[in-house]
């Protein structure tokens, strides 16, 4: 068979050339050696978004660019594997592997399992900075458990997810990593995006993939223009994220405000939330996304516009009015 940028089929063949075979053998040998079973799968999602999206790759690896899109544009693509994560004993603290249902050193089956990887965004230089919103797109490859809990389930969800860095969500959280976040860090660590997370859901991601992979079967869900359509994923209910640091108490009346809703003096953040759930409703969930992610990061940025290089400034104007 032969395969082609932009076909289902290629994309379920690419699977299980390139991932189910390997994560089949590195696992057998993960028994022998009881070194880690993960396959790593940074280049293997490049792959696979190749593939999903019609785009060729850069041919560079790490380096340059990892999608050629029309017009001399670049796509990024960013991958976080799931899957395989060492986790722990309850009982003892020892390591368990995914593969493993109980503890090797105590045969406890209280087992702990760990599913904490995420995206990482590196903008060390302000060059770095400037250049964050170049790509057309960012793609955020995902492969999960699709039941952590239950070792005996070892299907795997693949999901792809496409942002434009140049909604409000994405650059404001960029400039506020940068100016805020990273200036007051030793380490100047790459920025930690969670999937699934409050910032993520405001940066408007878009699912344009999903597969179910099996121990042998590759069942696609959602693909471009085939099976299903790309999803816009939404903001869980307000009320649900109130545990989550991104969302204070300031920019929930701000935000409430600013849709034309009353606080009525209240400054209980459930009661405020349920509030501005309601209020959801009356405008797009786009829209809504945009007056959340101003209200979340403007207080953090406000008086810092000058430190914002040019070139993110031009690509997102509402930053200088911060």
């Amino acid at each position: 068979m032969k395969h082609n940028l932009g076909s289902l089929e290629s994309s379920e063949a690419l699977i299980k050339d390139l991932y189910l075979g390997l994560r089949k053998t590195v696992g057998a040998w993960s028994e022998v050696t009881n070194q880690t079973p993960q396959a790593r799968m940074g280049y293997v999602g490049q792959h696979l978004v190749s593939v999903v999206t019609g785009y060729p790759g850069g041919k560079s690896g790490a380096r340059g660019y990892d999608l050629i899109m029309p017009g001399k544009g670049f796509g990024e693509i960013k991958t976080c594997y799931r899957v395989d994560q060492l986790g722990s004993c309850k009982k003892c603290g020892a390591g368990v592997s995914s593969l493993e249902f109980k503890c090797a050193s105590c045969e406890s089956t209280q087992v702990i399992r760990k599913d904490d990887s995420k995206w990482l965004l590196s903008i060390k230089t302000d060059a770095d900075f400037a250049a964050v919103l170049e790509p057309i797109s960012y793609y955020f490859v995902l492969f999960e458990f699709e039941d952590l809990f239950d070792a005996s389930n070892q299907n795997i969800i693949a999901s792809i997810w496409e942002v434009d860095p140049r909604s409000l969500g994405f650059a404001l959280c960029m400039a506020d990593y940068k100016i805020n976040i990273q200036s007051n860090s030793k380490s100047s660590a790459p920025f930690n995006l969670w999937p699934f997370s409050t910032k993520f859901y405001l940066m408007k991601p878009i699912l344009v993939y999903r597969s179910l992979i099996g121990v042998d079967s590759v069942k696609t869900e959602i693909f471009p223009n085939e099976a299903g359509k790309p999803i816009i994923e939404v903001l869980p209910d307000i009320g649900d994220l109130l545990r989550k640091r991104t969302l204070t108490l300031e920019s929930i009346q701000n935000s409430i405000l600013e849709l034309g809703g009353k606080l009525g003096g209240s400054e209980d953040k459930r009661v405020l939330a349920d509030s501005l759930q309601k209020l959801r409703a009356t405008v797009e969930e786009q829209e809504f996304l945009d007056v959340v992610a101003r209200n979340v990061y403007t207080p953090l940025l406000k008086g810092k516009s000058h430190l914002i290089p040019k070139s993110v400034l031009e690509a997102v104007p509402f930053l200088t009015t911060i």
